[in-house]
């Protein structure tokens, strides 16, 4: 049996003033010490605007979907997808002690095909490596689970696009985002914040560097994050990586505040 919804939760208010049930994890205990994924959210939540829609790939307990469903009001949507009952059950009470009503939870992974898989679930308080390849060094138990194709998943779901997508999958970001051809050349394009690591995409067999070309071919430009949410140009020579970065289409970066404040930036000689 999975590890049980522990007995006590601590409710944490988050800096953008949504609260947060921590539990007894890895990333709980960053949570909890503020220092998880700090220049991250700083951006999201700098980016993410009312009536925007967002999928939250990977979202485990819900710390990324508490944040857009917050930000993007009534108006809003939010999808977020988790293929872990347990960690799906940690994102049901986040969302409904904020009492948000914009947020649909999807249990099923994604990929580059449909079908089913096999999802290693961590046993112990590593809860955020779970994947759909065993991640090294932890102890976890298998879970079957379905796989979607997201551009499939869009035409079923009557969503036209997305604005945003935070996508942390494990190492399956290749796969994901093979299965989003459509999205990804289409008249409304997502931003795009994804893990790019090479510890994470090994087990799958191949760099992680091939996020970065992937995307380079569709138009997207990477960029790194700084700790107050702004942007810089990213290295996409380098052959290995190891964080999260912004993917940005070329046609949506002009009049863009984060956008504006980079070319200041770059200007006073704060070049990457």
């Amino acid at each position: 049996m999975l590890r049980a919804f522990p007995s006590a939760l601590i409710p944490v208010r988050l800096p953008f003033g949504a609260w947060w049930l921590a539990g007894h994890g890895v990333l709980d205990d960053h949570v909890l010490g503020g220092d998880f994924e700090s220049a991250e959210l700083r951006f999201a939540e700098r980016y993410l605007q009312p009536g925007m829609t967002v999928l939250d790939i990977g979202a485990h307990h819900g710390l990324y979907s508490v944040l857009a469903a917050r930000r993007v009001g009534a108006n809003g949507i939010v999808r977020s997808f988790e293929p872990s009952p347990r960690e799906r059950r940690f994102l049901q009470r986040n969302l409904e002690i904020n009492r948000f009503r914009n947020v649909r939870v999807e249990p099923f992974a994604l990929g580059s095909e449909a079908g089913s898989a096999e999802l290693h679930v961590v046993t112990d308080g590593e809860d955020g490596c779970n994947s759909l390849r065993a991640p090294v060094g932890v102890k976890t138990q298998k879970v079957a689970v379905a796989v979607k194709v997201l551009d499939e998943y869009l035409r079923e779901s009557g969503l036209e696009g997305a604005d945003f997508i935070k996508l942390d999958v494990e190492g399956a970001e290749l796969g994901v985002l093979r299965g989003a051809k459509s999205l990804l050349s289409s008249a409304r394009r997502p931003v795009i914040l994804a893990e790019v690591q090479d510890v994470r995409t090994k087990p799958w067999g191949y760099p992680a560097a091939e996020i970065i070309r992937l995307l380079e071919s569709q138009g997207y430009q990477w960029h790194d994050i700084m700790e107050d949410g702004s942007l810089k140009p990213l290295d996409t020579t380098a052959s290995e990586y190891d964080g999260n970065f912004v993917a940005w289409p070329e046609e949506r970066k002009k009049g863009t505040d984060l956008f504006q404040e980079t070319i200041a930036n770059l200007d006073q000689g704060q070049r990457p």
